[in-house]
C-alpha cells in the first residue's frame, strides 16, 4: 500500500462526498510479506493463529502460510474424489477455525480444518422441479449461516427471461435449514447471443449494479451502483440508509476499452467454463477452469453500447472487515492504482486507502490487511499490512 494519491482523472479524494468526516490513511510499508510468489490468488482466510489460508486458481493449489516462519504447505490434491478439488476458489470462515473452500472446478463446497483435514462436501447445485438452483457460498457469520445470491436456472435452453434484472441476498443456516432474503441487488446489464448451439452471456461495458459484503457479525453491507450510496442490513433486521454519495465520473478512454476487451477473453485467474445440458432423469450443469495458456472469444460490442463514463465503483468491489466496517474498490482512470474507501455503519467514509499498481485487496485479518501485487511476471506477492 502506497501513501494516498491525489486527483485521478476525477476521481480522487476531493471528488467525493457524503457528508462525513474522511481521514486519509497512508500505509507505505508492508508488516510483512510473504517469499515466495503464487500465480492467481483467488481466495484468503487469516486463521486464529495468524496463518493464511490460499487458493491459487491457476495452478489449482490450497496452500496454508506461515508468512512468519516463511513456509507454505499444500494440502488436498487435484481430483474429483474426497480430499480432492479441481478449482479451488473463495475461502470463507467456517465453524471453529475451519475453512469452507468453494470449488467450482468439482461444483461442490467443504469444510476443511485449520490441520487440513478435508470434512464432507455439499453441492453447489440442487434440482427444483424444472430449475437448477445454483448455491455459491459468498460469505459467513459466526452465527453459523451462509450468504449467497438466489440463481435459478431453468433446463431448457436460457432465454432473455433468464437474465433477471434484480437478485437477492440470501442467509441460509444449514443447522435449522432457515433461509432469509436479506436484500434486493440490481444485477448488471447483459447480453445473451445465441450461435452454434451454444449461449453466451457477456455483461454491457461499464454497466451499473450492486455489489455486498458480510461482517463476521452477519451485518450486510451493500453498495449501491445507482444513486451511489452505503446500506447495511443488521442480523436483527434494522435497515440502515447512508446518505447519497456525490462523485465525479471517470472518463472511459480507449485504453479502458482495450483492457475491458482483454479481461473477458483472458480473465483474472484463468475463467471458467460453464455447461448446462437438459436431458435423461433431468439436467446438470459443469464449470471447470479454462485451460492454462488459452483465450476466450471476447465479445463484440457495438459502438453505442460503449458509455462515456464509469459508474462508481467496478464488480466485485465491495468486502467487509471482520469489525464491520466496508471496502469499496473505486473507479479510477485508466492505468492509475487501485483506490479503496473506507465506510462505516452510518454510510459516511472514514478513509481513503490507495494501492501500488497492479495490486490489490484480497483479504483481512485481525487489524490487518492482505494485498497481492502482480509483477511483470504475471507473478502475485502476498504482503500484510496493519490497518
Amino acid at each position: 500500500l502506497l501513501p494516498v494519491i491525489g486527483a485521478c482523472g476525477g476521481s480522487g479524494d476531493d471528488s467525493v462526498s457524503d457528508g462525513g468526516s474522511s481521514a486519509r490513511i497512508e500505509l507505505t510499508e508492508p508488516e510483512m510479506a510473504f517469499s515466495e510468489p503464487f500465480s492467481s490468488i483467488i481466495g484468503l482466510r487469516e486463521l486464529s493463529d495468524g496463518r493464511v489460508f490460499v487458493s491459487d486458481r491457476l495452478v489449482q493449489a490450497l496452500v496454508i502460510v506461515d508468512m512468519a516462519a516463511g513456509t507454505a504447505d499444500t494440502i488436498g490434491r487435484v481430483g474429483g474424489g474426497p480430499g480432492e478439488y479441481s478449482s479451488p476458489g473463495p475461502l470463507l470462515p467456517w465453524r471453529g477455525d475451519s475453512t469452507l473452500v468453494v470449488d467450482m472446478g468439482n461444483t461442490r463446497y467443504t469444510p476443511v480444518s485449520s490441520g487440513g483435514g478435508f470434512g464432507i462436501s455439499s453441492p453447489l447445485m440442487t434440482r427444483d422441479g424444472e430449475s437448477m438452483r445454483l448455491v455459491i457460498p459468498a460469505a459467513t457469520d459466526r452465527h453459523g449461516n451462509i450468504y449467497y445470491q438466489a440463481r435459478t436456472f431453468g433446463l431448457s435452453a436460457p432465454s432473455t427471461s433468464d437474465a433477471p434484472d434484480s437478485s437477492g441476498i440470501v442467509r441460509w443456516n444449514p443447522a435449522t435449514d432457515r433461509t432469509d432474503t436479506v436484500a434486493a441487488l440490481r444485477e448488471p446489464e447483459r447480453r445473451i447471443e445465441r450461435g452454434g448451439g451454444n449461449v453466451m452471456v457477456t455483461p454491457i461495458p461499464f454497466g451499473s449494479s450492486d455489489d455486498w459484503a458480510v461482517s463476521w457479525n452477519g451485518d450486510v453491507g451493500l453498495a449501491r451502483g445507482v444513486g451511489f450510496r452505503i446500506e447495511w442490513s443488521a442480523m436483527d433486521g434494522e435497515r440502515s440508509i447512508g446518505p447519497d454519495i456525490e462523485y465525479e465520473p471517470v472518463a472511459i478512454t480507449q485504453g479502458d476499452r482495450d483492457a475491458w476487451l482483454e479481461a473477458m477473453a483472458n480473465p483474472a485467474g484463468g475463467g471458467m467454463f460453464l455447461s448446462m445440458q437438459a436431458g435423461g432423469g433431468g439436467g446438470y450443469v459443469r464449470a471447470a477452469p479454462a485451460p492454462r495458456g488459452a483465450r476466450m472469444v471476447g465479445p463484440e460490442i457495438a459502438e453505442e453500447d460503449w458509455p462515456e463514463v464509469k459508474p462508481p465503483f467496478p464488480p466485485s468491489a465491495v468486502s467487509a472487515t471482520p469489525e464491520g466496517e466496508l471496502w469499496v474498490q473505486r473507479h479510477v482512470a485508466f492505468d492509475a492504482p487501485a483506490k479503496y474507501d473506507v465506510y462505516d455503519r452510518n454510510g459516511h467514509r472514514i478513509g481513503t486507502v490507495a494501492l501500488g499498481n497492479d495490486s490489490r485487496v484480497v483479504g483481512f485479518g485481525d487489524g490487518v490487511v492482505y494485498v497481492a501485487r502482480t509483477d511483470e511476471d504475471d507473478l502475485q506477492w502476498l504482503e500484510r499490512y496493519s490497518r
